[in-house]
């Protein structure tokens, strides 16, 4: 092979790479729910305001969100690397291989209850305040609802999971 074929080979390859690895890269990306959003599927005081919405990447994709009304302790709380406080919205994707994968879940939760239409399987957790799902693909979404007062959390979780689903 000559240099021109190996430089032509090595660049084919390269754009490949960029291909997968965006495709892949992309998987891992989320937005963030915008604060109107936010507000059509959870309950705001009027004074209420989103204080943290971050998508990141921890051990998996993960959404946090934070409402609620103006704390002057809050700016404290974020320079000091913590979080403001309010009422939470938690997000968290993973890509299982298969539909068994969702068996480990299932396995944590002593309280899971099954939710009907909605992905391919899941569960309601009272005890956690958690919605977890597979879908067709394999996609594993936890909803988790930590709103203080809130009277169907389990209710307001499968919307959000709706929500996301029609993403």
């Amino acid at each position: 092979m000559t240099n021109s074929m190996l430089r032509s080979l090595g660049k084919l390859f390269f754009a490949g790479s960029l291909i997968f690895m965006s495709a892949a890269f992309a998987e891992d990306q989320r937005e963030p729910m915008s604060e109107a959003d936010l507000r059509s599927m959870l309950p705001f005081s009027s004074d209420a305001t989103v204080k943290y919405a971050v998508c990141g990447k921890k051990t998996y994709p993960t959404c946090t969100y934070i409402w609620g009304a103006p704390d002057s302790d809050d700016a404290a709380r974020v320079k000091l690397g913590g979080k403001p406080e309010g009422d939470t919205l938690m997000t968290i994707f993973a890509q299982a291989r298969s539909v068994q994968d969702f068996d480990r879940v299932l396995g944590v939760y002593s309280d899971a209850e099954p939710v009907e239409n909605l992905g391919a399987n899941a569960v309601w957790s009272a005890k956690r305040n958690q919605l977890s799902l597979i879908t067709a693909d394999n996609m594993i979404i936890h909803v988790n609802v930590d709103v203080a007062g809130l009277a169907n959390p389990k209710a307001t979780a499968i919307e959000v999971a709706t929500f996301l689903l029609a993403q």
